[in-house]
């Protein structure tokens, strides 16, 4: 497949072996061979990729992000705005959906699409031990509030829960280039690695990057329980009464009185009722009462420690 050692790109083995048979890292690859050239292993060195998810630019936390990354060291290269579609989810995290409810599933599909999403690359400053891939994931922090530790860029953020984590990283060179390949038609992906490769934004780039910053300078969704609940409710009000509406109506006193609810059946009941809440109101209220995961059904692939980037790397064959 290439020459370049897999010690640039990951340094856990299992993910080397799942992506090494998968198209979606191969094509990213490819095309990162043909427009970086000799300059590939430097650029992967050097390069983060960071997404504002639908939900982080509904919340107004483009410009903080920005900043953010302005002050560790990462300028931004490359910009575009595109659409996730259910698969893209699904895909992304596809080692991480074991753990995943059906629930869950169906709720990010919801929140997912919602609205647009914001993929930029990134250039890290030169003199850092990581990757910019490595050093941007440990800045990013946990999703989980608990788990957050200050100076974090989730904790910067003040995400209200698990799933409205607002913003997306690459973890390791490999999963750049795999996001690379599965989000992105040929064109658009030669076009972004076209940008990292020159340093700086062009100027179709540019513009992509100030009109986010523009309509996404203020929050334009409430991303809040209360109001959520509030909208979704008067929706269930105003539907054709019936056994449907009541069941509703019953999940939703649940929900306010701090219940998690199954989410599909609850779907299938709006459905039945002719009740049609807004898609971002539905979104964000399935966020704060579903359940997350599947117990006893952990993620494939975990991170490997930062500081294995930061030693010589085992000796590995090249792939």
């Amino acid at each position: 497949m290439t020459t370049l050692d897999w010690s640039a790109l990951t340094r856990s083995q299992m993910k080397r072996d799942l992506y090494a048979r998968e198209t979606y890292f191969r094509e990213g690859l490819g095309d990162a061979e043909e427009i970086l050239a000799a300059g590939l292993p430097a650029a992967l060195r050097d390069s983060a990729l960071l997404m504002l998810k639908p939900d982080g630019l509904a919340a107004g936390r483009l410009a903080p992000v920005l900043d953010y990354l302005d002050e560790h060291g990462f300028t931004v290269t490359a910009a575009r705005e595109f659409r996730l579609q259910p698969f893209h989810w699904r895909e992304l995290w596809r080692y991480q959906l074991t753990s995943a409810t059906l629930d869950r599933l169906a709720v990010n599909e919801l929140l997912l699409g919602a609205g647009p999403a914001l993929f930029l690359l990134l250039r890290s400053a030169p003199g850092h031990q990581l990757p910019g891939t490595v050093r941007l994931s440990t800045l990013k922090g946990s999703a989980t509030l608990e788990a957050q530790r200050p100076g974090t860029l989730r904790a910067l953020l003040g995400q209200p829960n698990r799933v409205l984590s607002y913003v997306h990283v690459a973890d390791e060179p490999a999963d750049l280039l795999r996001e690379l390949g599965l989000l992105f038609d040929a064109d658009a992906r030669r076009a972004l690695l076209t940008g990292l490769a020159g340093g700086a934004l062009t100027a179709e780039a540019k513009d992509t990057l100030d009109r986010a910053r523009e309509r996404f300078a203020a929050p334009t969704r409430s991303l809040t329980r209360a109001n959520a609940l509030d909208r979704v409710s008067r929706a269930v009000e105003n539907a054709a009464p019936g056994p449907a509406a009541e069941a509703a109506r019953r999940r939703l006193e649940r929900m306010a009185r701090g219940e998690r609810v199954e989410w599909r059946p609850f779907l299938a009941d709006l459905a039945a009722a002719g009740a049609h809440p807004d898609r971002w109101d539905l979104a964000v209220l399935g966020t704060y009462v579903i359940e997350y995961d599947e117990p006893g059904h952990p993620k494939v692939l975990t991170n490997p420690d930062p500081q294995t980037w930061a030693s010589a790397p085992e000796q590995r064959e090249t792939a």
